[in-house]
């Protein structure tokens, strides 16, 4: 019996098992913490969707659409137009969000702060 087809398969999946089980998955509803007098929540769906919402003194937006994970960066393409110049939505149109320990890590053009999972 040639046990050599087992044995590089059994070497093929070996370097993957270990990176998918320290991966966790990231759907799930994340808040934004590190931003002075900013709030906001982010739902990832497993389906590759996602539902936002921020607010910032008296102005606000939501948006919706689509993620995907690129290069350790989670991609968010926003759906829904801003309603106005007002209408904060359009933060979350092409938002990167590094993925970090514990943290899916942004720049809001004032430092950096964490949508973590709760």
């Amino acid at each position: 019996m040639d046990l050599k087809p087992l044995v590089f398969a059994a070497l093929i999946g070996f370097p993957i098992t270990p990176v998918l089980a320290d991966t966790p998955p990231l759907d799930g509803h994340y808040y934004l913490t590190g931003a002075m007098e900013m709030g906001a929540e982010l739902l990832l769906r497993k389906d590759g969707t996602f539902d936002a919402g921020v607010a910032y003194g008296s102005a606000d937006g939501f948006a919706k659409g689509t993620w995907k994970v690129e290069n350790q960066t989670v991609v968010l393409e926003s759906t829904a137009k801003p309603a106005s110049n007002s209408d904060l939505g359009g933060l979350f149109q092409d938002l990167q969000l590094a993925i970090e320990p514990n943290c899916l890590a942004v720049d809001f053009g004032n430092g950096k702060a964490c949508f973590r999972r709760q």
